[in-house]
């Protein structure tokens, strides 16, 4: 529970930042309260706009923030790296987050994947574990949690990790999306009563049968309100659903996972 209100209060303050090097030192701190060394929350597209000032964040740019060492961060992008990261191409199988360890299962390794691999060791990041964010219709994205090579993998708060980082990534979007009036949405209305309450038994594990025999409505009838709420929200999956209504505080950590 403590790490569930960890999680919650960083929902909670991520919510209210604007400026992206605000979201950077959350993150840093909550990156380094879960065990591990290094973060980078990053669009999977050519970072040469990267700043260290964050100014491509606040011109609407890109998301990209990190505390990775500032010489491979250079290397990264000056080698295209991300091109063929296979961090980030096997973020693209999964919606699920997953240790850097268990890549192969994911996609097959090339001998230019682990030369990058080998890369990252001598930059000083080993093991790590990855969030992915991908929105249909924009650049996939990634939240990377890392360890200081020689460092083993906080593996008891690989669940908070997933939390955060697509938080995390939502919050950065937000910043990016409102930078510029043009790129601004107008507001939508929340979920309706009965979305929410088959959104929040779905952040609960419940099926649809699960969901529909607790409410008291047809199975079809729980599924016809999932996907209405994930058309609502413009995502992909009812994971991304529930990433949703969490985030903006339509529904409490706390209660989704109790």
């Amino acid at each position: 529970m403590p790490r569930l209100r960890a999680v919650q209060a960083f929902v909670d303050e991520a919510q209210s930042l604007r400026a992206p090097s605000d979201l950077n030192r959350l993150l840093d701190a909550v990156t380094k309260d879960m065990g591990f060394d290094y973060f980078a929350l990053m669009h999977h597209v050519d970072l040469s706009g990267y700043s260290e000032a964050l100014t491509h964040m606040e011109e609407g740019e890109l998301v990209a923030l990190g505390t990775y060492p500032e010489r491979w961060i250079e290397q990264y992008i000056a080698d295209n790296i991300v091109a063929n990261d296979p961090v980030l191409l096997a973020s693209h199988r999964t919606n699920m987050g997953f240790a850097w360890s268990d890549i192969p299962a994911l996609i097959p390794m090339t001998d230019a994947h682990r030369r990058i691999r080998e890369r990252t060791v001598k930059a000083g990041i080993d093991e790590g574990f990855t969030v992915p964010a991908n929105v249909p219709g924009e650049a996939n994205g990634s939240c990377n949690f890392a360890m200081a090579t020689g460092r083993a993998l906080p593996r008891d708060n690989l669940k908070m990790a997933q939390l955060v980082g697509g938080f995390a990534f939502q919050a950065a979007r937000a910043m990016v999306l409102n930078a510029f009036p043009q790129a601004r949405r107008p507001p939508k209305g929340p979920l309706t009563q009965r979305q929410l309450e088959c959104v929040l038994f779905a952040a609960k594990g419940k099926s649809d049968w699960e969901i529909g025999a607790i409410l008291g409505i047809s199975q079809g009838t729980v599924k016809r309100h999932i996907e209405d709420a994930r058309a609502h929200y413009e995502v992909g999956s009812r994971m991304q659903v529930v990433m949703r209504a969490l985030f903006e505080g339509h529904i409490g950590v706390v209660d989704a996972l109790r």
